[in-house]
Parts: structure tokens; sequence; C-alpha cells
């Protein structure tokens, strides 16, 4: 009898064991499955938090004292965090004074060395640019992956024989205009420093994909070749832009896009232009907003793939056409 109680008895130890092991699982499953499937949860595909949709750009939020940005995003995917972000923090940033006795640099940032009236760009951050010289110049030299925000804070900055900006690499620059705020770049005549590939040819140039957003504004006095310039892809955000140049106003080799602001452009050959012809997906001009005129002693716009203009207040002097392209083109 003893037993066959003892028996009993284990058996009921063994089964309340159970039961509780059974109960404890399923609620550990219940408690991931409400949180949205533990700890990895809408992170698949390796789009980051933020990021717009379909950029693919992955861009961090905060690096490099807010250089990359994270803040806005586009549903769209056109625009990334860093195109539009205009914000910057002045107590992070390196402060760049100009004057015809040189350049000074202050801040909290670093990155920057100064040779004369000549500005080094060399790594990531928030630059500020302010003050008057006759015949300095800012060169923009950083790592593929790095990214430069440079704010023109009433900027006057000619150059006698160089392009005054002259962005040689980076992954991505944008030239915020700081509000209320005019700047002006002015080149002189022709460029003593330039590469085996002809460049600098104009007097904003880059390399590498270039934006500009914020609410001030901008001159660009190209009295040598063309205004402004990148290889790659170009995008005005925001901010008011005037152009002068003796060949084309704006080229973006690879693209021109336009959300907003004032673009004014007044030059010899064509206005708008983008040339890229060995990429369908490239070699156009996109424009979605903003107020734009061009007065061209060719083509105001022209593009190899696309022409594509809606909801902008366009007005087109013309020396040749105002649309050239050989793919598509829609206006509305």
């Amino acid at each position: 009898m003893n037993g066959t109680k003892k028996r009993d008895l284990a058996l009921a130890l063994a089964a309340l064991m159970l039961a509780s092991a059974f109960s404890l699982t399923s609620c550990f499953s219940m408690s991931t499955d409400e949180n949205g499937g533990g700890a990895g949860a809408g992170t698949s595909g390796g789009q980051q938090a933020g990021e717009p949709a379909g950029t693919g750009s992955g861009e961090q939020a905060g690096t490099s004292g807010g250089a990359s940005g994270g803040e806005t995003s586009d549903p769209s995917g056109r625009y990334s965090n860093f195109d539009l972000r205009a914000d910057y923090d002045e107590d992070k940033a390196a402060v760049v004074t100009f004057s015809d006795g040189g350049a000074k640099v202050s801040g909290a940032g670093s990155g920057v060395s100064v040779e004369g009236k000549t500005v080094l760009i060399l790594g990531e951050g928030v630059f500020i640019l302010r003050g008057s010289c006759s015949d300095g110049r800012v060169i923009v030299e950083v790592k593929d992956r790095e990214k430069v925000q440079l704010v023109f804070d009433g900027l006057k900055l000619a150059s006698k024989t160089e392009a005054p900006v002259w962005i040689k690499n980076a992954d991505k620059v944008s030239i915020t205009l700081a509000e209320g705020t005019t700047s002006t770049l002015e080149d002189g005549g022709a460029y003593s420093d330039v590469n085996a590939d002809g460049e600098p040819n104009a007097c904003l140039f880059s390399k590498v994909d270039l934006t500009i957003n914020g609410e001030g504004t901008l001159n660009v006095n190209g009295s040598v070749n063309n205004g402004i310039t990148t290889k790659d892809d170009f995008k005005l955000i925001s901010g008011n832009v005037n152009i002068t140049a003796q060949n084309h106003g704006l080229r973006g080799n690879d693209s021109v896009t336009v959300r907003g602001g004032k673009l004014t452009i007044s030059c010899k050959n064509d206005g708008i232009k983008s040339s890229k012809d060995d990429d369908p997906e490239k070699g156009y001009i996109f424009i979605e907003g903003g107020e734009i005129s061009v007065d061209a002693g060719d083509d105001c716009l022209q593009a190899v793939t696309a022409i594509t203009v809606s909801g902008a207040k366009l007005t087109l002097t013309p020396g040749g056409k105002e649309y050239n392209c050989d793919g598509v083109v829609s206006v509305k």
C-alpha cells in the first residue's frame, strides 16, 4: 500500500512539473509574438530606420555632427535624408571665416585645413563658411563613404585663376544656404589647376552628388565656362539660386532634379543640361516644383533620356529650343 501511494505521488508530481513547463513555454511564445516576433522584427531587407523607401542609402542619424541627417524622410524615395536636411548645429561644426588675408578656422568641428587662402576639407562633417575673399577657394576631398555639409552663411568667394569651389571626392555633398543670407561665388580667368579630364570646368564644380537646400540666396558667376557642374546627380531642394555663365548654366551629368526653390539662369549655351548617354536610367531632367527662369544662348532644357516638368513655374527664353531631348518630354 505504501509503495503504491509513493508511486502515485511521484506520478502526480511529474505531471505537475510537465504542465508547468508547458505553461511557461506558451507564455514566452505569446510574449514574443505580441512584440512583433521578437528582436529582429521589421529589419528584414536591410532598410534602415527613417530611410526613404527605395533609396537603399542606409544613412544613419546623427553622425559627424549632423552631416548625414536622419530626421526627415521622403515617401517617394527620390530624396535622401541628407538631401532634405537643411538644419545644423553650429556648436558642433567647424566655422571657416575668409578674408583677403587668408582664412581662419574656429568652432568644435574638425576635418579642415588651411593653406593661405585655400581651405581644404579632408573629413566628414558640417562646415560653416563665412566672410569675403577676392582670391580664395574651397577644395573638398574626403573618403568615398563620407558626406559633407557646407553651410554658406554670407560667403563671398572669388578666385582669379581657379574654380572657387572644387569638390574632388566624397559620397555626397550638400550646400545649405543659411536663411536671410546672400552668398556669391565668382571666377575670374582661365583655370590654372585643371586635371587630365579638363576638370574643374565650372565656378562650382563637383565630381559627386551635389544638393543645394536652405532658405538663403546663392549667386554663381561663371565667367570662364559653366556656372554649376556635377559629374553625378544634382538636386535643388530649396533656396534662391542665380547663375550666369559663359557656357552652360547648370549641368548635372547623371541627372538634374528640382523639388522647389527659385532658379534663375542666364548663359550663352544650354541652360539646364544632363548628358549621360550610356545609362537608360540617367541623363534626365526632373522638375516637380519651384520657379525657374532660363535665358539661354542655345537650348533652355537639354537631356538625353527624359525631361519631366510638373507643378513648377517656368519662364524660358531659348536661343535654340525650349526642350531638347532624344527621349520622352512631359510638360504639365
